[in-house]
């Protein structure tokens, strides 16, 4: 570690190594890779770079096709809201078991139970086995909606991890808002709705069979030598090579201890294995799994805990209300749109979310970076959280906006705006959140991100649940302004955070230390 004293709480970590031999200028800097990567060739974050997109490629594309096709035009309210519910609870199962069983085991269980939902809501002929399809569909996909972070945490580097989480999230939106399109376009062309849940079914099939070939394990259990908080620092310079080719040539600066030099970022040869165990049982008592199914109950005392899941479930919220709105809205005068047009609205939101996911990705991790140079190459995980500074006015805007001109009647383009306006809070919302608590507590990242995934689902069940009632009882445009000052005050929460963060961070350190230990 430097000599610069500095006090170090979970989630601090010193992640810019800066020349003292040289002019101190923001290109004079090593990044220090957290957590350490190890000497062992299975070690995910030592794969070749050929192998992480890969990776990444399998998980977003699977959670895109999750997103889309579980969005239809013709969802029950009551279908949907259960769907959402067990999104969040069944993970209280799941999370522990890819911690004792590896996470491969958990997306191939994922991909089977989807498979068999599409096929009873292909079938159906009732209402009865619509809800039963959606709550299994729920439990099936709930694992895409936590466990894809914490693989990320595994594979990528905390320096790279804004990056590849932004691309998540984006997937994720992305479905949902490409899921309406095609919805519609698939039930007027094909003539039935049921090839809605007839394509998923293709897709989900074909990409979990991809999975099951190709997906490899990433869980990967470190010595407290190599953990993200470890003093021994491996660093690449990001004046001469990119994040992605330090290949066991790193440069020690002054006050780092020295490394074996073969550390760095790849082995030159590594082996890709198809058909891999299916599980692999990892070291834990019985009675670790089980402390693992009620601990993120217990976490979500810990302040940023609750304040992401409440903060990621609005947000969920809101993309739930464009999508049970906007076919009541616009299917009658004056706008009547007929389904496929009703979709095409969407691609206002889909634009919002792409800004949004580059917003949270690339431009956030140069931010804290370079908040980390200033503060003497220290990273703080509050220093994501500006970028909900913007957010927390584009976010409530993007709501009044949507609601009180679809209550006006104003021409189509104006709520399209608004929506656009959501879009790219949704995508800030998720993203940046998941990024901050994985950095404020990387050791309990399946207790974590279950914990505020839960929350996130309880609070879009309830919401899409109860949307329509509200909507009756107070009026589109009371409704919305009421969202978007709900939204104002969830998201601008985010500078307490960035004023008190590290404050609370202590508070809660000793609790987490008894947790992680």
């Amino acid at each position: 570690m430097p000599s610069i004293e500095y006090e170090l709480v979970p989630g601090t970590v010193y992640i810019l190594n800066e020349h003292e031999t040289i002019s101190r200028t923001y290109s004079n800097v090593d990044i220090t890779l957290r957590p350490t990567p190890s000497n062992d060739p299975g070690d995910p974050l030592r794969w070749p770079m050929w192998r992480k997109p890969y990776f990444l490629w399998i998980l977003v594309h699977y959670a895109n096709i999750l997103a889309e096709f579980n969005t239809t035009t013709m969802l029950l309210n009551i279908g949907q809201a259960l769907l959402i519910l067990m999104l969040g609870v069944a993970n209280l199962v799941f999370t522990p078991l890819s911690d004792k069983f590896g996470r491969r085991l958990v997306y191939l269980l994922s991909a089977f139970f989807v498979v068999i939902s599409h096929i009873i809501l292909a079938t159906s002929k009732n209402v009865a086995g619509y809800i039963v399809g959606h709550t299994l569909m729920g439990i099936g996909a709930a694992p895409f909606e936590a466990l894809p972070a914490i693989s990320i945490s595994d594979v990528f580097f905390a320096h790279q991890r804004g990056t590849m989480l932004g691309g998540y999230v984006f997937s994720l939106a992305f479905g949902s808002f490409v899921g309406p399109i095609c919805a519609g376009y698939i039930a007027v062309n094909q003539g039935s709705w049921r090839w809605v849940y007839w394509w998923g079914l293709i897709l989900s099939a074909f990409i979990g069979l991809a999975m099951f070939c190709t997906m490899e394990e990433t869980l990967f259990l470190r010595t407290v030598e190599l953990s993200e908080t470890s003093d021994r620092i491996p660093t690449i310079n990001i004046s001469t090579k990119t994040d992605l080719e330090a290949k066991g040539e790193d440069k020690q600066a002054k006050d780092i201890p020295p490394v074996d030099e073969s550390v760095g970022e790849s082995f030159h040869l590594t082996s890709f294995r198809f058909f891999g165990p299916i599980w692999t049982v990892f070291p834990g008592t019985s009675s670790d799994f089980l402390r693992r199914l009620w601990r993120p109950l217990t976490v979500s005392i810990f302040p940023p805990v609750l304040w992401c899941g409440v903060n990621y479930g609005t947000c969920i919220a809101w993309l739930a209300v464009l999508g049970t709105t906007v076919s009541e809205i616009f299917s009658i005068p004056p706008y009547n749109m007929q389904p496929n047009a009703l979709g095409l609205l969407f691609i206002a939101s889909l634009i919002g979310s792409l800004i949004g996911a580059y917003f949270t990705g690339p431009l956030n991790d140069k931010l804290s970076l370079y908040l980390s140079h200033r503060n003497s190459g220290f990273r703080e995980p509050e220093f994501r959280l500006w970028a909900f500074i913007p957010t927390s006015l584009i976010l409530p805007g993007g709501l009044i906006i949507y609601g009180t001109a679809a209550a006006y009647g104003l021409p189509w383009i104006v709520p399209a705006v608004g929506m656009g306006m959501v879009g790219f809070g949704i995508s800030v919302g998720g993203g940046v959140t998941v990024a901050y608590i994985l950095e404020c507590y990387r050791d309990l990242a399946g207790e974590v991100v279950t914990t505020i995934i839960l929350i996130r689902n309880i609070i879009g069940f309830g919401i899409t649940f109860g949307v329509q009632p509200w909507i009756d009882g107070m009026g589109l445009q009371n409704t919305f302004v009421i969202m978007g000052a709900m939204s104002f005050a969830i998201t601008g929460f985010s500078l307490f955070f960035i004023w008190k963060g590290k404050s609370v961070r202590r508070m809660t350190k000793n609790r987490y230390l008894r947790y992680h230990h």
